[in-house]
């Protein structure tokens, strides 16, 4: 796998990890701590990854743990942990996992504050990750989305005033990897990757740039209103979902590529966790879970927690809970994500 030694000087490192996980209710699954949760649902598996500091007897450091578990239905198989990053350099929160319609694959970006971490292919038919990107000198741009476009693996970076667009094969030891800048600077959560598109806000910005990703760049582009400012976007073929603020409530809104159409599908108050599947798009609000196919948003069920994150595969929703738990019998109670499957898209 290709490493950076800059990367490692910071003292980040990738290792097989486990996730400590049980099944506190049929079909569901458990996931020790409060962690930032980012989650994705594709080619039959539900990935996420769960960002939380590790203390030691002697320091602190940050770490990123990637769950998979297939999808049957309304059941979630006992999860694996296919991928940890770990770094004493600072917390990761431009960790973002995106599952693909290869079999059980994901990618993964995991940047810091003030530091590039790596992009990650998973897996190899040896169940292996590869390490496509990896440069942790300060000054790099930080890896903000990545997706698998075809054969590559794609990904947008920035250091806050300049973005280029990374193309990689997601195989060991290769080198046809290229780079070609964009327009704008983007960050964490504002970009997004999927096959034949790419999409990305400009930090503080109140549109989209939409176009289709390639070797040299992103040809097509059309920046499109989305009528607030910018705080999430998430892309699939044909479609991009953003949240946006205005005047301290927030919006979801729904764009379509092929017309550049912009539809509002929810408005609230707090700001909610959106995810996007084929043509529907899933958001959980509070305790609440919602899906639109084209129109305004439905609630199809009630979490058990203030939900950390949500997932769709175009027609399930996967919703993570925020639950205090008893371990075992007599013992105190902990902090745990409960993940299930809560019901189907409308």
């Amino acid at each position: 796998m290709r490493r950076s030694f800059r990367f490692a000087q910071l003292g980040a490192a990738l290792a097989i990890g486990a996730v400590v996980a049980a099944h506190p209710a049929l079909g569901a699954i458990r996931i020790d701590g409060w962690g930032a949760i980012s989650a994705d649902m594709g080619g039959g598996v539900l990935v996420w990854a769960n960002s939380a500091p590790a203390t030691t007897k002697t320091f602190t450091y940050w770490r990123s743990v990637v769950g998979r578990s297939r999808v049957s239905g309304s059941r979630l198989a006992k999860p694996d942990a296919p991928v940890t990053v770990r770094t004493s350099a600072g917390p990761l929160p431009g960790t973002i996992v995106r599952a693909t319609s290869a079999d059980r694959g994901f990618t993964l970006t995991a940047s810091g504050r003030g530091f590039a971490g790596p992009v990650i292919w998973c897996c190899t038919t040896d169940s292996l990750e590869v390490v496509v990107s990896s440069d942790g000198d300060g000054n790099a741009l930080r890896p903000v989305a990545a997706g698998l476009d075809g054969t590559r693996v794609r990904w947008i970076a920035s250091n806050g005033s300049t973005s280029v667009l990374g193309s990689a094969d997601p195989v060991e030891s290769a080198t046809r990897e290229t780079s070609a800048p964009i327009a704008g600077a983007t960050g964490p959560g504002l970009a997004s990757i999927a096959p034949g598109i790419a999409a990305w806000a400009e930090m503080g910005g109140t549109s989209i740039r939409v176009g289709t990703p390639a070797d040299d760049g992103v040809s097509e582009i059309r920046e499109i209103a989305q009528g607030g400012r910018v705080l999430f976007v998430i892309a699939v073929p044909g479609l991009v979902a953003t949240v946006v603020t205005v005047a301290g409530r927030h919006r979801v809104v729904r764009t379509d590529v092929t017309s550049d159409r912009t539809t509002i599908v929810w408005t609230g108050g707090p700001r909610p966790h959106v995810a996007l599947a084929g043509d529907a798009i899933a958001i959980g609000v509070g305790d609440t879970v919602l899906t639109s196919r084209a129109g305004r948003a439905r609630a199809i069920g009630t979490a058990t927690g203030a939900i950390a994150a949500v997932a769709t595969d175009g027609s399930h929703v996967a919703v993570f809970e925020r639950r205090t738990m008893r371990a075992r019998a007599g013992a105190s109670l902990v902090r745990a994500t409960t993940v299930r499957i809560i019901g189907r898209v409308r």
